[in-house]
């Protein structure tokens, strides 16, 4: 049987993890192409992985070598990139969050209904090992009934400031760009949907780099209280440039019990010194807390295009997320709460 022909639409920091991890981990692929507006981006990432470099997204599709895509490019560019690789038969991969826009959303929806092809979000906790514990704890009922859920991430850069980071309309603020995998997970962990979202956001830790884009740029911190559709709460909280490295838990709390995921140190070791100080080491980043999520949802995907099989997490999921996501930034803006699906009429 042919090996799945893989195409990274995106030669930046994401399209390098992905191409690498299917080229090295995923035996039932290869990676036949690489495709950038930036010629020679792509040539570099293709070179290293002996695949064929493209600029143009639309000449990549008509490759026959070409059966799935995995789209890494710049959110404002999904929605476009992800109907032409439907309409031309290839599945699809494509990295959080979805879209900014409901309509842009729905329009992948219909669109993945009407093909029939295996599209993937890249959620990556939904395939962590303490996520996926959890989640499966939860369904035993080990906790009873969940009553509370609380997520954070922490990450310690900012996107470019001086750059697009100045312009929150480009990555819909911090509530897309990083909160999308804690909207996710928590209704995913809950088996519920958000009901109605409460937040407020400012620029806190980031007060130099705020200067340097004229008093303009994306928020760094968020904190969201939630209500779900059952009634039980949760809160997401997000921060960006936080110096201390990628930190990412979440806690839930059941009327038996709680279940908590995560912690501050990624790796299992503590260094004493005779300073008398006790140093545990924190994630650098995000691809190195799920490292290994990330492989595994790879290889998921490729499953699914074998089996057709509809993937753990898909574009309904990312559709809810941008929901979420865009009530967050309403509340924001409006400084009350907003219904999920009010915001979105």
């Amino acid at each position: 049987m042919n090996k799945i022909g893989i195409a990274v639409i995106g030669a930046g920091r994401m399209g390098r993890l992905h191409a690498w991890n299917f080229y090295r981990y995923v035996a039932d692929c290869k990676v036949a192409a690489v495709c950038d507006a930036n010629a020679q981006a792509a040539k570099a990432l293709a070179g290293e992985l002996g695949a064929k470099a493209y600029a143009d997204t639309a000449e990549l599709l008509q490759s026959e070598e070409v059966d799935a895509v995995v789209i890494t490019t710049p959110v404002l560019t999904h929605k476009a990139i992800a109907v032409q690789a439907l309409e031309a038969g290839k599945h699809v991969f494509c990295e959080k969050p979805l879209t900014l826009q409901l309509e842009d959303a729905q329009e992948i929806v219909r669109k993945v209904e009407e093909t029939g092809k295996v599209f993937q979000l890249g959620f990556m906790r939904r395939f962590d090992r303490g996520y996926e514990a959890a989640w499966q704890k939860v369904r035993e009922g080990a906790i009873g009934t969940p009553v509370f859920i609380r997520s954070t991430s922490r990450d310690p850069g900012l996107p470019p400031v001086p750059g697009w980071g100045c312009y929150p309309e480009k990555s819909g603020d911090i509530s897309f760009e990083l909160c999308s995998h804690d909207y996710d997970s928590i209704r995913w962990l809950m088996n519920d949907e958000v009901d109605t979202v409460f937040a407020q956001a400012a620029v806190l830790s980031s007060q130099k780099e705020l200067r340097l884009c004229g008093g303009q740029m994306m928020n760094d911190t968020i904190a969201a209280t939630l209500r779900f559709k059952r009634g039980a709460l949760g809160t997401v909280e997000g921060l960006l440039n936080i110096k201390y490295g990628y930190d990412a838990r979440t806690e839930i709390i059941g009327d038996e019990g709680v279940i908590s995921i995560g912690q501050m140190n990624y790796i299992d070791i503590a260094t004493a010194t005779s300073d008398r100080q006790i140093k545990l080491p924190a994630a650098p980043s995000f691809t190195d807390r799920f490292a290994e999520a990330y492989v595994k949802e790879a290889r998921h995907f490729v499953d699914c295009i074998r089996s057709g099989s509809a993937p753990l997490v898909g574009a309904c999921d990312g559709l809810k997320a941008v929901k979420i996501a865009h009530a967050a930034n309403l509340s924001v803006q409006q400084g009350m709460p907003v219904q999920v699906n009010g915001a979105m009429a």
